[in-house]
């Protein structure tokens, strides 16, 4: 009996950088917009008013903040109508912790998929990261209105000012991608989080100026990576008394996102191999 010639493939996981195929993640470009797609349309998709509800948290926040910071604690801000400065920080702030934990739980939210059909597994935080976007397309609409409403003009630099928020979302992908793997195994991450985003909060400028903060701290403050990018974005946007953020600060945040980046395709590439077997 004749023997026929039997062909073994084997596929090895590549190692290194050399594994982030981004030719294969443009190959799937349509599934990762049916991701962003189907998390847009399902975020809301019990709710009688949709995305009003993204306005609601924001608007009473600023209602609260501008009544007991604003008019009773009379913190300053910057020369801008108080109630357009503490907006603009939270329309920072709820960008980047929405997509700081879509990211983190990207993984364990696809889990019925990745056992079933194979895919690009970083289509997962990707599709995660753009789904944020459309939050933060209405409540920039919203801040604009408020803008409007208080009398202030948006400044020359907007431009700059998208691109504060392209920082910011690149500063929560690389500290999501370290966190969602980890996250799919031990689900006490995402509870950890959440306690460090409320505190990381408090630690940025969102609701009070960098001028209050004293001096002989204010050096150890900007090296938060979220302060010079939320400080940036006030002040490429409502311009006026706003003070802009140190170059070095900025340079810093940036540094700080590449290396948190590379670390985070590093743990996310050596997790993607055996995360299926786990979650």
């Amino acid at each position: 009996m004749e023997h026929m010639n039997e062909h073994v493939v084997k596929i090895h996981p590549r190692k290194g950088f050399s594994s982030v195929n981004f030719a294969e993640l443009f190959e799937y470009r349509y599934l990762l917009y049916l991701f962003v797609w189907r998390d847009v349309k399902t975020r809301y998709k019990q709710s009688y008013i949709g995305l009003i509800w993204i306005l609601l948290q924001p608007l009473a926040t600023m209602v609260i903040y501008s009544v007991f910071f604003g008019y009773l604690a009379r913190f300053p801000s910057e020369g801008v109508p108080y109630p357009v400065y503490i907006l603009a920080g939270i329309t920072c702030w709820q960008f980047f912790s929405r997509s700081l934990t879509s990211v983190s739980t990207s993984l364990a939210d696809q889990q019925a998929l990745l056992s079933k059909i194979y895919f690009p597994r970083l289509l997962a935080p990707i599709a995660a990261l753009l789904s944020s976007l459309s939050d933060l397309a209405v409540l920039f609409l919203l801040l604009l209105c408020v803008m409007v409403i208080f009398g202030v003009p948006p400044s020359f630099n907007m431009v700059v000012a998208f691109g504060y928020l392209i920082l910011l979302g690149l500063l929560a992908l690389a500290i999501g991608l370290i966190l969602t793997g980890l996250d799919a195994l031990i689900r006490d991450v995402r509870h950890g989080l959440a306690l460090v985003t409320q505190l990381w909060y408090f630690a940025s400028p969102i609701i009070y100026p960098i001028e209050l903060v004293p001096e002989q701290f204010r050096f150890y403050y900007l090296l938060n990576p979220t302060t010079p990018l939320v400080q940036g974005f006030r002040w490429a946007l409502l311009g006026g008394g706003v003070a802009a953020p140190p170059a070095w600060a900025v340079i810093t945040s940036i540094c700080v996102t590449i290396v948190l980046m590379l670390i985070g395709l590093m743990l996310f590439q050596r997790l993607e191999r055996t995360i299926v077997d786990h979650i």
